[in-house]
């Protein structure tokens, strides 16, 4: 017998489930990580994001659906990490919506829950593109109302969305270009697929542990990305960073904030930089841009009222770390593979002396 409904308390479990889903991977979904900067933070930003909304949940005792919902949205919201993590607050905050006046949620509610949840987070981004997290929910979403219209078992109906899930994901490197060259899917969306699956764990009793540690989301995980057939990080140069600085940060709103504020300010930041997210909720605002000049998107900030959680990171610094790291990764690897020459003789042969021949006749020796 499947599952046809799901209340409050099982969906608190399949929730601190996901959060624990993508925790575990999240190591792996940063070494996916190439767009829209190669910075190699996807994983990290997203679990941030994640955890803390699991938090506020986890700490709420026997919740209704309307708690759980509220709980949720505003803390992944405020805990919300980069260009990935705003845009995963935002699925949520969408989705809860859906779902917040409901005593019990069936395939339908469901299937519209993840309909409002994409359609929150395309809002959000200033210039939607497709081959990343969006478009992985989008997917899945459209799979959701073709599914509901043909089951009432939640286990059938979220299995056939996974998979399609993973379909979509698939695909996202004949999407964007960049993706495709390094060989790798978009991290976003593997990331947000990490949540369901995890989810979908928890719902279904695969997942029982739905502890938490603060210092969880800093601990390495064991999982790597798979090795693939296109260039690496290393071959993705900083000079195609556009806006150098990942600057975000929250309004507390001190007056009124229009709709015409709001197209004012994204119009402002959009023309300082761009991977722009501007949500609003309540009484914040909260902003994710890419700029070189992260003073004028604070001093914008503002006009409209104090600001907090202000965070700027140098994402040309933060490539050029992870290329090095990688670097020195790889030479420890091809350092613990045995040398083929030395098998055979049992003899040590010169190590790092190769002439290679170039195209004016000259030689190179390293």
């Amino acid at each position: 017998m499947g599952i046809s409904t799901i209340d409050a308390g099982m969906v608190k479990k399949a929730f601190l489930a996901g959060a624990k889903g993508l925790e575990a991977k999240k190591d792996w979904i940063n070494e996916l990580n190439v767009f829209p900067v190669p910075d190699g933070d996807t994983g990290t930003n997203m679990t941030m994001t994640i955890m803390a909304a699991a938090k506020a949940v986890a700490e709420l005792e026997d919740p209704d659906m309307e708690q759980l919902a509220k709980a949720i949205s505003s803390g992944s919201l405020r805990g919300a990490r980069g260009n990935s993590g705003v845009i995963l607050s935002q699925l949520l905050r969408g989705f809860t919506k859906e779902i917040q006046g409901t005593a019990s949620i069936d395939v339908t509610i469901l299937a519209n829950a993840m309909v409002r949840g994409t359609e929150t987070a395309y809002k959000a981004v200033m210039k939607p593109k497709e081959g990343t997290i969006l478009t992985v929910a989008k997917g899945m979403a459209d799979k959701a109302i073709e599914m509901a219209a043909q089951t009432d078992d939640i286990e059938i109906f979220a299995k056939a969305v996974i998979e399609e899930g993973d379909y979509v994901l698939s695909q996202t490197p004949e999407m964007l270009p960049v993706l495709k060259q390094a060989g790798v899917v978009d991290s976003g969306g593997q990331g947000l697929m990490q949540v369901v699956k995890g989810a979908f764990d928890g719902l279904t009793g695969k997942c029982s542990d739905f502890s938490f540690e603060d210092a969880g989301i800093l601990k390495p995980s064991s999982e790597k990305a798979p090795q693939s057939a296109g260039a690496s990080r290393t071959d993705i140069d900083t000079a195609d960073i556009r806006f150098g600085y990942c600057t975000e940060f929250i309004i507390k709103l001190e007056k009124e904030y229009s709709q015409k504020d709001e197209d004012e300010l994204k119009k402002y930041l959009g023309s300082i930089g761009d991977s722009l997210v501007v949500v609003s909720d309540d009484e914040i605002v909260k902003i994710h841009v890419h700029t070189n000049h992260p003073g004028l998107a604070f001093e914008k900030g503002l006009t409209y009222g104090s600001l907090s959680r202000m965070k700027v990171d140098n994402m040309r610094e933060e490539h050029e770390e992870r290329v090095i790291q990688d670097s020195e990764r790889l030479a420890k690897e091809q350092a613990a593979q045995p040398n083929p020459a030395e098998e055979e003789t049992g003899e040590r042969k010169p190590y790092g002396f190769i002439t290679v021949s170039c195209g004016d006749g000259l030689s190179e020796i390293f």
